[in-house]
């Protein structure tokens, strides 16, 4: 029997072409796994490191190990000895170890407050000799939330306690206070009611004293009242008066200004026979005066008048002058 043969040119060299196909799919995954490996630090050198812990928790392998913030190691196993305690081994990569201290420190933290946990080693002191492969550090773990929270109840349980034993004190100062307050309120209440007193005594006195002054000072008002309606009156009176007597005091010393002139001119014009009219000007001389004394008069009662005598000046008192001839 004999095989058909395939005569198709497209099944030719199909299994070399699937091969081929294979080949550089396993070289590409290849290449992945390789690049991975890469990133992931698979081929890099790393060197061990040991530290002792008190106690596993929150420690689990694969653990990230930092130095200033920057990956350069992980936790690798971890594990009890003989005496109870965790030996825990991390793998550094061997380029960092030349940055490390013999007394590095190893702290366990909390990347934020709720965060996963992550080992950051510090460098540790520039005079000692650079940390060993296979070399251990101290371990320590850093202050979490939950030791946050021990540490303010062991600070805030003792205070409580005092103060419950403060107030608890029947001599404490607490109770001393209140005692002394509860008196002083009694005493407050004794020297409201004692005041009370003496404000309801004060209010009589001044009742009375009310009562009094209505009887003394009422009349005083009336009298006061009384004596300025009189002044009122008065006054009303004496303006309708003054223009007339004002007008009479003006007739009076224009009356008298004409008699003076009267005498000057008959003086010149007699003057050379003054023996002759010498008793005809005394005459005159007594007229003129008795007219000067009722003007003197007038003048007088005016300037006495209650609204003119700070005003009109007093008139002159004394002989009138007269003209004469030498």
């Amino acid at each position: 029997m004999t095989l058909l043969a395939d005569k198709d040119e497209r099944f030719k060299n199909l299994f070399g072409k699937a091969a081929i196909f294979i080949l550089l799919a396993v070289i590409g995954i290849g290449l992945v796994f390789l690049w991975t490996g890469i990133k992931k630090g698979a081929f890099t050198a790393k060197s061990p490191v040991y530290f002792v812990a008190d106690s596993g928790q929150d420690l689990s392998e694969g653990m990230p190990v930092k130095f200033s913030g920057f990956k350069i190691g992980k936790l690798n196993t971890l594990g009890l000895d003989e005496q109870g305690h965790v030996q825990v081994e991390v793998i550094i990569e061997t380029k960092y170890l030349a940055l490390l201290r013999q007394d590095a420190v190893m702290s366990l933290k909390k990347e934020g407050v709720i965060g996963d946990g992550v080992l950051e080693i510090s460098r540790g002191s520039e005079n000692k000799p650079v940390l060993a492969v296979g070399g251990k550090v101290r371990f320590e773990r850093a202050n979490g939330l939950e030791q946050a929270v021990v540490d303010v109840k062991n600070r805030i349980v003792p205070i409580l306690d005092d103060v419950h034993q403060t107030l608890s004190d029947p001599h404490g100062d607490v109770r001393q206070t209140l005692k002394n307050l509860r008196e002083f309120s009694a005493e407050m209440r004794a020297t409201r009611e004692r005041v009370d007193r003496v404000l309801g005594g004060v209010d009589s006195v001044l009742g009375s004293v009310d009562s009094n002054l209505d009887k003394e000072v009422g009349p005083l008002l009336r009298s006061l009242r009384q004596s300025a309606a009189n002044a009122e009156s008065l006054s009303g009176k004496f303006d309708r008066e003054l223009p007339s007597l004002l007008k009479k005091a003006d007739s009076s010393m224009e009356s008298l200004r004409m008699t003076s002139e009267a005498i000057k001119d008959a003086v010149q014009q007699a003057a050379p026979q003054v023996p002759g009219v010498l008793g005809e000007a005394r005459d005159t001389l007594g007229k003129t005066r008795e007219m000067v004394g009722s003007t003197q008069d007038v003048v007088d009662s005016l300037s006495a008048s209650w609204p003119l005598k700070n005003v009109v000046p007093p008139p002159e008192t004394g002989p009138i002058r007269m003209d004469s001839h030498d």
